[in-house]
């Protein structure tokens, strides 16, 4: 068990800034002309970077005694437009000269929402990247981010998901838009019947693997190792990580992930059936007066998006966005492919907050399945912390708060409209969190572990905190909260919110991916 100080916290940053001083002077000491297998000389990187398809300029700002560079927009598939449309992402086209990676592409269609910046498109499979990278030859762990948004809403676009917190600690991080709603997971009998594998629906979940394939050819540019890639989310985004750890498209794709607060599609019955899901898609068809065209596919792929989103959000059409079971995408559903052990059985870390009821159920749930059908370890946590003045109204952890100090966005990040309204499903009542400097040292804590993690597929960080695998029989989680502290039991962890039902968490799930 540790516990953990502000005065302890000032020993850790001290070596935690040595560690990446020694970090960036290795990773400047000299540069090769060839590796050991011959490959293409190294070279430095800059705000213009050669990519499979074309050259992209991004910007680059100075922190913390580090260059941090972020390329904006990046596209790694074709626009799903027209005949693409409900179809799996084609290769982007080539470009040239030098595209401008400065500003946000477009959200993917979506309902009326705030969430993130930039337009809205179905021209929307672009990436993001930041790296903290010198040379190729640097080859850092990578960090593949899926936004949450119950695959309905939301986007990668938002500062709080590209803070330079986690490139600072030695990271690429690559956050990525996908297609959501109708647009990402409609099937439809004839879209079935069209396709060569006979499925549809995932299409958003083709688009994650496509992100990790553009990964794997073009993240070495940036000086990323293609062989060390995570991949994590929360909420919605734990779903699209649970999606791609259950697709054997997705085999060799990544190493190890990360699950906050999303771990419900491991429960049976979770996942939809490739019947029902038509079924949902004809009611869309008929809800907009398409279902007996002679040619269904091409009259409703001539609709507008937004006639397509508002019609799967009629309350008589009974749309709910999910992963089908496909046959292809997915073989089984996400339950029976983990109980068989044909997920990808990479090192997992997964947990969720305390006022979240899931700390009960799907969380151990998906704890106990892959620590005993996985090849790797799984690592389990509760997210206790709150800042000072919510702490003192009382309020307990909710959904989404865990997200600023993952990629150590504070305070701002806990001034978020979207974190302010979650607060209020813990028990929390005032706008101002009251953050002080406790707030830097979990964020600092929570940066080293994810960050460790990435590179070794163990979280624990010498001299911060030794974090033991968890197995059924042993049930040892990480309380991550003021202190550090090795428990057992994780459903005991869960706080019921003051003046709530225990249900609050969940009432206010869809929206928790606005952060």
């Amino acid at each position: 068990m540790k516990k953990l100080g502000h005065m302890y916290f000032l020993v850790v940053a001290g070596l935690a800034a040595c560690a990446m001083t020694a970090w960036w002077e290795g990773a400047t000491a000299g540069e090769s002309t060839h590796d050991a297998e011959g490959s293409p000389a190294a070279s430095g990187i800059t705000d213009v970077i050669t990519t499979s398809v074309g050259k992209v300029q991004g910007s680059s700002s100075d922190v913390q005694r580090a260059v941090v560079r972020i390329f904006k927009g990046i596209p790694y598939g074709a626009p799903p437009v027209g005949d693409l449309r409900w179809k799996a992402p084609r290769p982007p086209a080539a470009w040239e000269g030098v595209r401008d990676a400065t500003q946000w592409a477009s959200r993917c269609p979506q309902r009326t929402s705030l969430i993130g910046t930039g337009g809205m498109s179905e021209d929307c499979l672009h990436l993001n990247v930041s790296t903290p990278a010198e040379s190729t030859a640097d080859r850092l762990p990578v960090m593949v981010f899926f936004h949450g948004g119950g695959l309905t809403i939301g986007s990668a676009n938002l500062d709080t998901y590209n803070h330079d917190g986690l490139p600072r600690h030695g990271i690429v991080l690559v956050t990525v838009n996908s297609r959501l709603g109708p647009i990402g997971y409609m099937a439809h009998p004839a879209l079935t019947g069209e396709s060569e594998h006979g499925a549809s629906g995932n299409y958003g979940t083709l688009d994650l693997i496509a992100s990790l394939e553009w990964v794997q050819a073009n993240i070495e540019a940036f000086g990323g190792d293609a062989d060390k890639v995570l991949i994590f989310g929360e909420s919605g985004g734990g779903t699209k990580t649970l999606s791609v750890m259950s697709s054997p498209l997705s085999a060799g794709l990544f190493h190890k992930a990360i699950v906050q607060s999303g771990s419900g599609l491991v429960a049976p019955g979770r996942s939809t059936t490739l019947e029902n899901a038509e079924e949902r898609g004809e009611r869309i068809a008929a809800k907009l007066g398409l279902q007996d065209e002679e040619d269904v596919l091409a009259a409703l792929r001539s609709a507008s998006w937004e006639d397509l989103v508002a019609a799967a959000s009629d309350r008589e059409v009974g749309f709910r966005t999910n992963v089908t079971v496909d046959g292809w995408v997915l073989p089984e559903s996400v339950d029976a492919t983990f109980v068989q052990g044909e997920q990808h059985g990479v090192p997992l870390i997964v947990g969720a907050n305390t006022g979240e009821r899931s700390l009960r159920t799907s969380v151990p749930m998906l704890g106990n399945v892959h620590s005993s059908t996985g090849s790797s370890s799984t690592y389990l946590y509760s997210f206790s912390h709150v800042p000072a003045g919510w702490r003192n109204e009382p309020c307990v952890a909710f959904h989404g708060i865990e997200i600023p100090y993952v990629f150590g966005y504070i305070p701002e990040g806990l001034l978020s409209p979207t974190i302010l309204y979650l607060s209020r499903s813990g028990g929390c009542t005032s706008d101002d969190p009251g953050t002080d400097g406790l707030d830097d040292e979990v964020a600092e804590w929570t940066l080293q572990m994810w960050s460790q993690f990435a590179r070794t597929g163990d979280p624990s960080v010498e001299g911060l905190i030794e974090w033991p695998a968890y197995t059924e029989d042993n049930s040892t989680f990480l309380d991550i909260g003021g202190t550090l502290e090795v428990k057992t039991g994780i459903e005991s962890s869960y706080v019921q919110p003051p003046g709530r039902d225990g249900r609050a968490s969940t009432r206010v799930r869809t929206p928790a991916a606005l952060n």
